[in-house]
């Protein structure tokens, strides 16, 4: 069924499914808590590999990355790097149960549609990424991260609402409406909204007394999280630390994303098919996009201005 996950009765079906025991219980934890964590889903020595892929990568492009680098020598998120790194793009294809999970939660083939690539934590305030990734379908997307080092404490470590999924969905078209009068002037981005949306939910879990929990996670453990759970990442006690981490959005193919317009207008019609296509690898499907790689929120190189390690003389 498309986006079993979504179903009323979807613990029910998945539970008498005769399916991976291992799978199973992933799945129904992501419905029952909001997330999951694969333990050892990539091996140690890929993710040593994969880091040193980066620093490979960093090296030939010595130009680009020294520009956004910040006091303690890292960077901030970057935006889609897997397009030019492929030793990101196997975190994704070559993750079995990972993906298993995500395939029946969906109820169709799952694809990469963005990435984010941290080299430190992300020390962002509670949040559900829903506005950002509003799919039609509705709410047919996973948030997930492939950790390529621990996380805890000292490095920074995601924390969860637990259970935050299942707080109704609030009136977004009324909210909208106060602030921008017609649902046809809503824009695509508006911090505003998006702080006085996210406040709104974290006020009801707090009122429901949902708990907090920290993810302490191992290098290879790979997280899937539901698109309404509220999560964040904790602060940073060592500055000087990493925490390698691959963050990917992922989608059924074909199913288009778009943002806060769609989101505060639920009764708006929009396509629900995607205007991107896609490249295979691996057997799996990736949103082709070529606007480039970002760091932080810039979009500012395009993929032709990157290197390759083994062209590099």
């Amino acid at each position: 069924m498309f986006g079993l996950f979504l179903q009323p009765d979807a613990i029910t079906r998945i539970a008498g499914m005769d399916i991976d025991p291992l799978v199973k219980g992933h799945a129904l934890e992501v419905i029952a808590k909001g997330y999951t964590v694969v333990r050892g889903a990539i091996p140690p020595a890929q993710c040593r590999e994969t880091i040193a892929a980066f620093r490979h990568f960093e090296q030939a492009n010595d130009a680009i990355f020294a520009a956004n680098r910040d006091a303690n020598g890292h960077y901030p998120r970057i935006q889609n790097l897997h397009s030019v790194m492929p030793e990101l793009e196997w975190l994704f294809t070559r993750n079995p149960v990972w993906l298993a999970v995500q395939d029946l939660l969906f109820g169709a083939p799952t694809a990469l549609y963005t990435s984010l690539f941290y080299e430190v934590g992300s020390q962002q305030p509670l949040h559900r990424d829903c506005p950002v990734f509003a799919t039609r379908p509705e709410y047919l997307f996973f948030g997930t991260t492939v950790y390529l080092e621990p996380a805890g404490d000292d490095n920074g470590c995601l924390e969860v609402m637990q259970g935050g999924q299942l707080i109704p969905e609030i009136d977004r078209e009324a909210m909208a409406l106060r602030r921008y009068g017609a649902l046809d002037k809503i824009p695509s981005l508006d911090g505003d909204t998006w702080i006085e949306y996210q406040n709104t939910v974290i006020e009801q879990g707090k009122a429901r007394r949902l708990a907090v929990r920290k993810l302490h996670v191992q290098a290879g453990d790979s997280l899937i999280w539901h698109p309404q759970l509220p999560h964040g990442g904790t602060p940073i006690r060592d500055a000087a630390r990493t925490r390698f981490s691959f963050v990917m959005h992922t989608t059924p193919v074909g199913v288009p994303v778009y943002h806060q317009d769609a989101f505060f207008a639920p009764s708006r019609p929009f396509s629900e098919k995607a205007a991107w296509s896609y490249r295979e690898m691996e057997g799996r499907q990736i949103a082709d996009f070529r606007h480039g790689v970002g760091f932080g929120h810039d979009r500012g190189y395009q993929l032709a201005e990157f290197r390759q390690p083994e062209l590099v003389g």
